[in-house]
């Protein structure tokens, strides 16, 4: 099997691909668990997006949604293991805002 190598370290395909897998998403959080969330939390660590930049973006209208969001802050860009975490706090977020 063919072999990718990084900074001294080998990885099969087979091993990176498992560690991109499905299964690797972040567990689904509620509403009521994201909005306990501070907003200085990094949320998204591949594109370095915290729970205070969504919040921001969509109260103050730049984002309506959260495909807006990830055009905006390019949350769940990345690898995408955030995006139930993101997902909630936007839904938790409109909700709040009766949208």
């Amino acid at each position: 099997m063919p072999d990718s190598s990084s900074a001294g370290h080998t990885f099969s395909l087979s091993a990176l691909s498992d560690l991109l897998s499905d299964k690797d998403q972040t567990p689904a959080v509620s509403e009521q668990e994201a909005a306990q969330i501070a907003d200085d939390t990094i949320v998204c660590w591949c594109n370095n997006v915290s729970a205070g930049e969504i919040r921001q973006v969509l109260a103050d209208g730049t984002a309506t949604d959260l495909e807006s969001v990830q055009r905006c802050t390019r949350a769940t860009g990345g690898c995408g293991k955030c995006l139930a975490t993101v997902t909630a706090i936007v839904e938790c977020e409109l909700h709040r805002a009766g949208r």
